[in-house]
């Protein structure tokens, strides 16, 4: 029982050390500087498929902008910020951006989440689909970008 307090107050102790050793320094956080640059980059499996078929989407969206480091306290109330700086380019997205469809009910979404980021759609009617990726820009409010149609042939 004296092992298990003295490890405690060991532990404790060390913990009180290093939050002591932290007072006064505010964590550092990072603000948008300038309007962003966002592309979106779709693509599709296929550009050609039957009715009930599923199409996997894609989509790469690089964002370019300049981000500031600045102590958290010296943030105005409501700004947006992030711990670290975001990635230039990410690498797939399909899962993370609203999908406009024209015709409108003419795809089923699966909603299912999945680790490669990819979302997968059911094409449920013949004719020509339009798939717009559409994309909310990271701390700037309201704003949101459009990618470039896929078209894919349902038959």
């Amino acid at each position: 029982m004296q092992l298990l307090r003295n490890s405690l107050f060991t532990f404790l102790s060390a913990g009180l050390a290093l939050t002591a050793g932290c007072k006064g320094r505010e964590p550092m956080v990072y603000v948008l500087a300038s309007e962003q640059q966002v592309t979106l980059t779709p693509s599709a499996s296929a550009t050609s498929v039957k009715r009930g078929e599923q199409v996997q989407l894609h989509v790469q969206r690089r964002s370019v902008g300049q981000w500031k480091q600045i102590p958290r306290n010296e943030l105005t109330p409501g700004q947006c910020w992030l711990y670290t700086q975001p990635p230039e380019l990410e690498q797939e997205v399909a899962d993370n951006v609203e999908w406009q469809v024209s015709p409108e009910q003419t795809v089923d979404f699966d909603t299912t989440f999945r680790m490669d980021h990819t979302r997968i759609a059911t094409m449920l009617q013949t004719g020509t689909i339009v798939l717009t990726p559409l994309s909310a820009v990271r701390c700037e409010k309201d704003r949101v970008v459009e990618g470039p149609a896929l078209r894919i042939k349902v038959t």
